[in-house]
């Protein structure tokens, strides 16, 4: 059976679920000197996701931006300073769909996103990963996205040329994010 049609064939349980952060994945990735793919992550975060009985209802979260993981910590500085996210005066971003329709192999989720003072529309292809029970009796679900995102729209436009002509970084980014989360009790 194919991916596209397991989710179409998957239903949602219905409930409210917290994104366990510890078995989840806040990711993005961006071009590099024009020849390579350069990923981090953020390791803070929290979110909700509303299931119910068409399915994915709702999703809101917001993440922690000095958490930014790029494996190197002067690095990880430089990106949270005045020239990319600019956590000292913008520590949080934040994220609220405002619409979702099915696809043929999950959904099609629209949200705002906050980031650096700014909120612009961002676009999800969110798909079923798995449905299941974990050793202690808890509901778990666990839900893929990708989208991409202009990082100038959202004031995050430092960059530098290269003798060749490419960005240092390029202007799209994009989101990698695998959510877990557990049912939370009524």
């Amino acid at each position: 059976m194919s991916t596209a049609t397991a989710a179409r064939q998957t239903a949602l349980p219905v409930g409210t679920w917290e994104i366990d952060p510890i078995h989840s994945n806040l990711g993005f990735e961006v071009k590099h000197f024009g020849i390579s793919t350069f990923r981090g992550r953020f390791t803070g975060f929290e979110g909700t996701i509303e299931t119910g009985d068409e399915g994915l209802a709702r999703v809101e979260g917001s993440i922690d931006i000095a958490s930014v993981d790029v494996q190197d910590e002067k690095l990880a500085g430089h990106l949270a300073s005045e020239d990319f996210f600019d956590a000292e005066h913008h520590p949080k971003a934040h994220f609220v769909s405002t619409s979702i329709e099915r696809s043929d192999d999950g959904y099609r989720l629209v949200g705002d996103l906050t980031l650096r003072g700014q909120t612009r529309p961002v676009e999800l292809d969110v798909r079923i990963e798995g449905i299941g029970v974990d050793p202690y009796g808890n509901d778990r679900i666990s839900l893929s996205a990708t989208g991409e995102i202009d990082r100038t729209d959202y004031r995050i436009d430092w960059n530098s040329t290269l003798d060749n002509g490419a960005a240092v970084v390029g202007e799209r980014v994009g989101l990698v994010i695998t959510a877990e989360a557990v049912r939370k009790e009524a």
